[in-house]
């Protein structure tokens, strides 16, 4: 352009032959020969591209002198340079790390191509978005069928996880973990900076091999190694700051509590002089909280070692105030190869956990009125026994907050050593053993001067505990392929675990000033101790066949026995059948090859197992203790020797797809049906006993799951990933002792009915006439009609709703360009109810003047005279018959979309960094918990634990929001 003119002018011939553009052939193989269908073959820097077809080759029209990209799922991506005058033999190798990215499943390594069950792999970049101490709460929304809830927001708070459903009813639902071999019954005592990657597995194809300690799913962990190829220093700072999310949780401040109780409060002491305080509790309890991880971490090795040392150190300051937590943790991973047919390998951890905790629940700064105040005028705390003290329990939060406190430590260390022999081409004998310790102890103190510590002039208490668990796995894995068609790998292996439980605990009490130990105060209070142990031996077997990467058989088998069961019923048998059809690498699908990259049909069914929780349930067992001063002995439980493993049926039926090598999208049906479910039978008081553990029924858990992950966006400078999951489950329970329900709390087990189904007084709403309220009964022509008797309500208890979620997911997206990348994170849950049991206090319509009440939601109103239409009674002094008792008034729905997490990073240059001697330098800033969608009016419903009875807990700590900085230098 010159001026306002558009020149055109005709190149030179040199730019006429650089621009032309012909055609590319070429064909694409794997090492062994074969060819590899549906491979991408793109001109680098455009969208210009095309796939092999079914011998792998490929035609692309090109610039001459461009560079193409070929690249293939599980393989290293090779570069080559365009030229017309032949064919181009490419040869693409596997990638080992791509590979062990979707196929670490503990006692054996799948490709992705021959997988036939069902697992979701998650490498560590996806897993620390979320600044937490633990694993299980860096899953939440991750993987589809996986339901995790954080137990509690409080600083090393860990997460509660389900896996398709809850398959027991008095055994345990936690799910297996699997940490570099070695099994675990709990959450493992991991940094998060140790892992490199994790697969949850979820069907009985995946979990099989685990046998009876896998009807719950397994959670398979690999923790990062050395490297020869490189030495590598890794430092990593994170700092951040928290404060407490309430929720749609909102308390009175003293002008609203006195309108509030204006309407029926006529004691002497309620006149206008409260409102001369106006105290926030919620807000004295709380302050700002301090987060800080630390680690330093080598990478490196040489020809004869590889190494990998971590040091991490982790410290929560909590948004309540007195409480914290700290850790340290030490690994050391060690692979030698004492010679070529020869490896060993040893892995230490060590780990120091600290915990401040405190006695006083924060529910109570809820309740406290406004109106009371909690220092004196010199500044000191007042104790809440003044005569100018309203509230019901006549103590002072902060008091209590300030003079009591509990703290938990605990020691851990782990070893595990073990070798790989080659005997054989394809046969190796390899050695897996593990002791881990882990010494506990946890001593709370309540001084006697707080309202806790008075009855009995002060109490301390201390447990000591002493956990160790001992494992070893013997194995002969063999691997051949015959002819480059016939991929073939066996294993036979035997295992042994024992762990051992020793605990005892002693309370005093007469606390004497300045004598905080248990041989300084009056005497003991209480003393107990428990010692226990059990066994586990197993053989197990296994066999995956793969013909030509289409078609895939796998089959396994494992024998269990265990010391939690009599004689007669000592060893349980579990296995599973599965197969998957690569059905993309048919000639049929010639066709659709540029479209769908990917095809796979896989099914699989097998039968695994569950074990009781208590270790001697089929024992009659007798307990010590004293009685008049002499020991004694009396029954505490009658045994069963009949009793016996928990059997889950697993069906899974799934596809996984991938059009244009950049969405990828995988569907899982299941029916899993669990029988001779364990649980507690409880018997009437005249038979000396409370119950018995028996086997009594049957339940089945069935539903679909859906993941989707996509490239949105590949150019030069801008990438776009987005993954999404869905999941949902039916439970139904088809089979129970005797046909006759069982009651659990708000909960009803009962035959055709799921295990979350709650069962209350049905709330009818307020009478619009005379502001009482109102609940359903039947009467007894068996119609549904209105009461105002809440002891008719009760007599006539209904189904108002399920505990249990009918949809939960979450979905991530992360958006780059050139260095700098911005992440977010979301879980969501719907369809379940939760009860929300602290509004009986907090919601109470007058029963309760000395408690503060909460802020009536928008859309709530109070009634006040007839003809009012009202969500809430008219507010009586000392409750108004009963509204404030238990019944689904308090019901309330728990959908919910949650923020985890949103992060922006970026990376600097690396032609700058290479000066100053850098790898690489991120710098990062994060966000957790921003906020939650909800219309639960209490705290996340997300944290309110609704398995114990049903009810949502108003107690629990609430979730916490971060704000971090992070650093990460490589060198």
């Amino acid at each position: 352009m010159q001026g306002k003119n558009i020149v055109i002018k005709k190149g030179s011939q040199q730019q006429v032959t650089s621009g032309k553009r012909k055609k590319v052939t070429g064909t694409v193989k794997d090492a062994n020969g074969e060819p590899i269908i549906g491979a991408t073959v793109v001109e680098k820097g455009t969208t210009n591209g095309t796939v092999t077809d079914f011998d792998g080759n490929f035609v692309l029209e090109a610039t001459e002198g461009t560079s193409l990209e070929i690249s293939y799922i599980g393989y290293k991506t090779q570069h080559l340079t365009a030229d017309f005058g032949k064919t181009l033999a490419v040869i693409l190798n596997e990638d080992t790390e791509v590979l062990d990215e979707v196929v670490v499943m503990g006692y054996t390594t799948q490709s992705r191509n021959t997988l036939t069950g069902a697992a979701v792999a998650l490498k560590e970049e996806k897993l620390k978005d979320v600044s937490t101490a633990n694993v299980s709460s860096m899953l939440d929304g991750k993987v589809a069928g996986m339901n995790v809830s954080v137990s509690s927001g409080k600083p090393g708070g860990t997460g509660r996880i389900r896996i398709r459903g809850k398959g027991s009813l008095g055994s345990s639902l936690d799910p297996i973990w699997v940490v570099d071999g070695v099994i675990y019954n709990e959450d493992p005592c991991l940094s998060p900076n140790e892992i490199d990657n994790l697969t949850v597995l979820k069907d009985a194809s995946s979990t099989a091999l685990y046998g009876s300690r896998a009807s719950n799913g397994v959670i398979v962990i690999t923790t990062k190694k050395g490297s020869k190829d490189r030495q590598k220093f890794r430092v990593n700072i994170q700092q951040g700051l928290s404060d407490l999310s309430w929720g749609n949780l909102e308390m009175m401040n003293a002008q609203q509590l006195y309108d509030y109780q204006s309407a029926f409060n006529s004691s002497s002491w309620f006149t206008p002089d409260l409102l001369k305080h106006d105290t926030d509790w919620m807000d004295l309890a709380t302050q700002t909280g301090l987060y800080t991880n630390a680690s330093v971490s080598y990478q490196g090795g040489n020809e004869k070692v590889d190494s990998y040392l971590l040091l991490d150190y982790y410290r929560e300051t909590g948004a309540v105030k007195e409480m914290n937590y700290n850790r340290y943790t030490i690994r050391n991973n060690n692979d030698y190869k004492i010679h070529e047919k020869f490896k060993a390998f040893t892995k230490l951890q060590g780990q120091y956990v600290h915990t401040k905790d405190q006695t006083a629940s924060l529910y109570d700064s809820y309740l406290y009125l406004p109106w009371d105040y909690p220092y004196n005028e010199d500044g000191t705390v007042r104790t809440g026994k003044e005569q100018d003290w309203y509230g019901r329990d006549k103590n002072n939060y902060l008091e209590r907050q300030y003079k009591n406190f509990s703290a938990y430590e605990n020691f851990y260390v782990s070893a595990t050593a073990g070798f790989v022999w080659t005997l054989l081409n394809g046969l190796t004998f390899e050695s897996n053993n593990n002791v881990n310790y882990k010494i506990a102890r946890d001593e709370s103190y309540v001084d006697p001067n707080t309202i806790g510590g008075q009855a009995k002039s002060g109490t301390i208490s201390n447990t000591n505990a002493i956990t160790a668990n001992y494992f070893t796995n013997q194995m002969l894995r063999y691997k051949t392929n015959i002819n480059g068609k016939h991929d073939i790998q066996a294993l036979v292996a035997y295992e042994y675990s024992r762990r051992f439980y020793e605990v005892t605990s002693a309370t005093a009490k007469g606390i004497i000033s300045g004598k905080e130990v248990i041989s300084g105060t009056t005497g003991m209070d209480a003393m107990s101790g428990t010692k226990q142990a059990f066994n586990i031996q197993s053989v197990l077997s296994n066999v995956n066949y793969s013909f030509d990467g289409r078609y895939m058989l796998q089959a396994s088998y494992r024998l269990d026995g265990s010391s939690k069961f009599g004689k007669d019923n000592q060893y349980g048998s579990f296995y599973t059948f599965s197969g998957a059809w690569n059905f993309n690498r048919e000639k049929f699908m010639q066709p659709l090859f540029d479209i769908l990259t990917a095809g796979k049909l896989r099914a699989s069914w097998g039968v695994v197992g569950n074990m009781p929780d208590g270790y001697y349930n089929h024992l009659s067992l007798y307990t010590a203790s004293m009685y008049n001063e002499e020991p004694a002995s009396f029954p505490d439980q009658l045994g069963n020797k009949d009793l016996s493993w928990e059997k889950n049926q697993t069906l899974n039926v799934g596809v996984d797809l991938s059009f244009f090598n950049r969405v990828n999208l995988s569907l899982d049906y299941y029916n899993k049906y669990t029988s001779d479910l364990l649980y507690y039978v409880k018997f009437s008081a005249i038979t000396g006993y409370g119950g018995q553990w028996q086997n009594i029924g049957a339940v089945r858990n069935k539903g679909f799951e859906l993941n989707l992950d996509a490239n949105l966006l590949s150019l030069k400078d801008w990438q776009w990933d987005f993954s999404f999951n869905l999941a949902h489950n039916k439970n139904k329970i088809e089979e129970l002792y005797g046909g006759a329900p069982q009651i659990s709390g708000l909960r009803r087990f009962e035959e055709g009915r799921d295990m979350d189904d709650l069962y209350m007084a049905e709330w009818a709403g307020v009478d619009p006439e005379t502001g009482s309220p109102q609940w359903y009964t039947t009467d007894e022509d068996g119609k549904r009609v209105l009461t105002n008797s809440y002891s008719e309500a009760t007599g006539a208890k209904t189904y108002v709703g399920s505990a249990a979620p009918k949809v939960t997911g979450g979905f991530n997206t992360m958006l780059t360009w050139k260095d700098l990348s911005f992440s977010a994170s979301f879980a969501y849950s719907m369809g379940a109810k939760l009860y929300a049991s602290g509004r009986e206090l907090l919601d109470s319509d007058g029963a309760y003047d000395t408690y503060n009440q909460m802020v009536l939601k928008d859309g709530w109103v109070r009634w006040e005279k007839p003809g009012d239409i009202a969500t809430h009674p008219k507010a009586i002094s000392g409750g108004n018959a009963n509204a404030h008792k238990t019944s689904s008034r308090y019901l309330e729905d728990a959908d919910y979309l949650t923020l985890k997490n949103i992060t922006l990073a970026y990376r600097l240059p690396k032609n700058f960094l290479s000066k100053l001697g850098l790898e690489d330098v991120t710098l990062s800033f994060s966000a957790d918990n921003l906020f939650t969608i909800t219309p639960y009016s209490q705290v996340d419903p997300a944290t309110a634990s609704y398995e114990g009875n049903g009810a949502g807990s108003s107690t629990v700590y609430p979730t916490v929001r971060k704000y971090v900085f992070g650093l990460s230098v490589g060198f």
